[in-house]
């Protein structure tokens, strides 16, 4: 999987996650000011999946805010 980050126009951005088949897989829900926001956003939400994987998957919390 990867991300996509799109402009939606001349001044917003959003992300989109595409699976190996280049379907979307998930899409930011709101729009961006800035390739950059929108790229942070994407980095966000990929470190809360990764959390939630493995919280499912049993393995220890590591310290810390994120």
């Amino acid at each position: 999987m990867r991300f996509e980050i799109r402009a939606t126009d001349r001044t917003q951005w959003t992300w989109v996650l595409m699976d190996e088949t280049e379907e979307p897989v998930a899409e930011s829900r709101r729009d961006f000011p800035s390739q950059a926001q929108a790229t942070a956003a994407a980095m966000a939400f990929a470190q809360l999946v990764a959390r939630a994987g493995r919280h499912l998957a049993g393995a220890p919390r590591a310290g810390g805010f994120l």
